[in-house]
C-alpha cells in the first residue's frame, strides 16, 4: 500500500512540473521583443518639410512630370490644395469608402504619415478662389517655371533624373530644397548667381546655350526679393483678338521653348529664334502638332506641363490667320 501512495506521488510531482514547464518557458526560448514604435512627431508641421517628403516618396513617380497620372500633379501645391479642400487626399489616403486607396497598388501610408497630412490638411488655411493676378507680382507656376523647365530643366541638366550637382528644377519644391534660394535676398542665392556670371564656364545656362536675356533675370531677381512664394492667381479672359507673332506669339514661345531650340542649343535640330523659323513650323503643323499633343507629334514643352488652353487657342488662331507678324 505505501508503494501504490508513493508511486502516485511522484507520478503527481511529475505530472505538476510538465504542466508548470509549458506554462512558463525559458527566457531563452522566448521571442524577441516587439519593436518600440517610433514616436509621430506632428508639432510645427509644413508642407515643405513634413507633408511634401511623403508625396515625393509615394505619389510623385505617378503623380507628376509632363503627364501625371489622371491629370492629377502633386507637385503643384495648388493641385494640392484642391484635393485637400474637396476630402479626396485624405479620402484616398484613409482608404475610406468611394474613394481610390492610394498609393496605388501599394501598401498604404503609416499611420504617422496620415496623421501628418491630416493635421496639416485641419491647420492650413487654403487661399480662396478669385485671386485676380497682380502684374507687379512674380507667380512661381505662370512665370517663372516656365523659364526654369524651358532652359534649365532639361535631360542631362536639372530634370527630375539626372539632377546635376543635387540641383532639380523641375517644380517649386525641388527649386527650393536643391537651388540655394535664400528668400528676400537674390545676391545671396546661388541660383541667381550662376544666371549673372560673367565667366562662361560658371554660367548657367552653360556655352552654348544662350546666356538668360535681362528679362529673365529681372523676374527671378524679383520673385526672390518678393519672399520666393509659390504664389497663384487667376488667369485673366483669354485674349484673343488681334492675335500677331509680336503679341502673345513670341512671348510663348520665349517662355516655353526658346530655352531649347535657339541658335546655340538645337535640341531635335530645331531653332525657333525669330519670326521666320517659327513660321516654318506653324506652317507645315508641327506647332500645334506638338502643343497639342497629337498622335506622331513629340508633346511639348517637353519635361514640363501642357501649354494652357489659351495659349493654345492663341497660337492655333494666329496659324489660321495666317501667322501675322
Amino acid at each position: 500500500m505505501r508503494n501504490k501512495l508513493l508511486s502516485a506521488s511522484i507520478f503527481t510531482l511529475i505530472a505538476f512540473i510538465f504542466v508548470w514547464s509549458c506554462k512558463h518557458e525559458p527566457e531563452e526560448m522566448a521571442g524577441p521583443d516587439p519593436p518600440t514604435p517610433q514616436p509621430c512627431d506632428t508639432l510645427n508641421l509644413t508642407y515643405i518639410a513634413d507633408v511634401y517628403p511623403i508625396f515625393d516618396q509615394y505619389c510623385v513617380f505617378c503623380h507628376g512630370g509632363a503627364t501625371p497620372e489622371g491629370g492629377i500633379d502633386l507637385t503643384n501645391y495648388e493641385v494640392v490644395a484642391l484635393l485637400t479642400q474637396s476630402g479626396q487626399l485624405l479620402g484616398a489616403i484613409n482608404h475610406d469608402p468611394g474613394y481610390s486607396p492610394m498609393p496605388k497598388d501599394a501598401d498604404k501610408l503609416s499611420f504617422c504619415q496620415i496623421r501628418t497630412i491630416a493635421i496639416w490638411a485641419n491647420d492650413t488655411i487654403f487661399p480662396q478662389p478669385g485671386n485676380p493676378c497682380d502684374p507687379d507680382t512674380v507667380y512661381f507656376e505662370k512665370d517663372l517655371l516656365p523659364l526654369l523647365q524651358s532652359s534649365c530643366a532639361q535631360p542631362g541638366c536639372h530634370d527630375a533624373i539626372t539632377m546635376q550637382d543635387g540641383v532639380r528644377l523641375t517644380d517649386y519644391n525641388s527649386v527650393i530644397q536643391t537651388a540655394d534660394v535664400d528668400p528676400f535676398d537674390p545676391e545671396g542665392s546661388k541660383i541667381y548667381k550662376v544666371v549673372t556670371e560673367d565667366e562662361p564656364q560658371d554660367r548657367m545656362p552653360p556655352p552654348p546655350a544662350n546666356p538668360w536675356p535681362q528679362e529673365n533675370i529681372d523676374m527671378l531677381y524679383k520673385w526672390i526679393s518678393q519672399g520666393a512664394q509659390n504664389l497663384f492667381c487667376d488667369e485673366e479672359e483669354c485674349d484673343t483678338s488681334d492675335v500677331s507673332y509680336t503679341l502673345p506669339v513670341s512671348g510663348i514661345i520665349q517662355k516655353h521653348c526658346l530655352g531649347c531650340h535657339n541658335d546655340n542649343s538645337l535640341l531635335g535640330g530645331l531653332s525657333l529664334e525669330g519670326y521666320d523659323k517659327v513660321v516654318t513650323i506653324a506652317s507645315d503643323g508641327r506647332l500645334l502638332g506638338t502643343v497639342k499633343h497629337e498622335a506622331g507629334y513629340p508633346a511639348m514643352p517637353k519635361n514640363s506641363s501642357k501649354l494652357s488652353d489659351c495659349k493654345i487657342l492663341q497660337l492655333e488662331i494666329w496659324t489660321q490667320n495666317g501667322t501675322p507678324q
